[in-house]
C-alpha cells in the first residue's frame, strides 16, 4: 500500500478485520469530484489533474430571497454559458442513465430548465419513489462508449480502496 505516497508493506497485517472496521458514509458526486479537483494534483507530485467538477444545484435555487439563485450560480460559474453541459440528479441514485435521469449535450438555459422540470418532484427509480433535490451541472466532454470506465473510492479506517473497472455507463452496477 502507498498511501500519499509512502510504502507501509506491513499495514495489511495491522488491519483487524477488514469488514466493518468503520461505518462508510457516501459522498455526493460533486463532494466526490471537488476532493480530486482540490487534492489530486498535490497528491500526485503534479503528473494528474482534474478539471471542473461542476455546480451542485439545490431547492434553494426556488426561494428567490435566497442567495442561491440561478442568476448567482452564473455570475460565479460564467462557463455555464460557454459550453454543452450534462445534468443529473446528485442523490446516491444508480442507474441514472437507465431511468432516464441524466441530460446530455445541453445549453444552460436547457439544463436549468430540465433540472426544474424535476426539482422537488416525485420520481420513481426502480423500486424507489421520492423527490428530487439536488442536481450536478457540469461541462460535457464528448467521449465514445469504450472511453467511459467506472471509479470508487471507498475509504476506509486503515487504508482507501479504488474500484477501477475499465467499462463505466448505463450497464455498469
Amino acid at each position: 500500500l502507498k498511501p500519499c505516497g509512502l510504502e507501509i508493506p506491513a499495514l495489511e497485517a495491522c488491519i483487524p478485520n477488514r469488514q466493518g472496521a468503520m461505518s462508510v458514509k457516501p459522498i455526493r458526486e460533486h463532494t466526490g469530484k471537488c476532493l480530486l479537483h482540490r487534492w489530486l494534483g498535490e497528491y500526485s507530485g503534479g503528473k494528474h489533474s482534474y478539471g471542473n467538477p461542476g455546480v451542485l444545484v439545490t431547492p434553494e435555487v426556488l426561494d428567490k430571497t435566497c442567495s442561491h439563485t440561478w442568476m448567482s450560480i452564473i455570475d460565479e460559474n460564467p462557463w455555464l454559458k460557454e459550453c454543452k453541459l450534462v445534468a443529473k440528479p446528485d442523490q446516491l441514485i444508480k442507474r441514472r442513465g437507465k431511468a432516464g435521469l441524466i441530460a446530455i449535450d445541453k445549453t444552460f438555459e436547457e439544463a436549468k430548465d430540465w433540472v426544474m422540470q424535476r426539482m422537488r418532484k416525485e420520481q420513481k427509480v426502480e423500486e424507489v419513489t421520492g423527490q428530487l433535490s439536488h442536481f450536478l451541472v457540469e461541462p460535457m466532454v464528448p467521449h465514445s462508449q469504450d472511453e467511459e470506465f467506472y471509479v470508487c473510492i471507498h475509504s476506509l479506517r486503515y487504508y482507501d480502496e479504488i474500484l477501477f473497472y475499465h467499462e463505466g455507463g448505463v450497464d455498469v452496477g
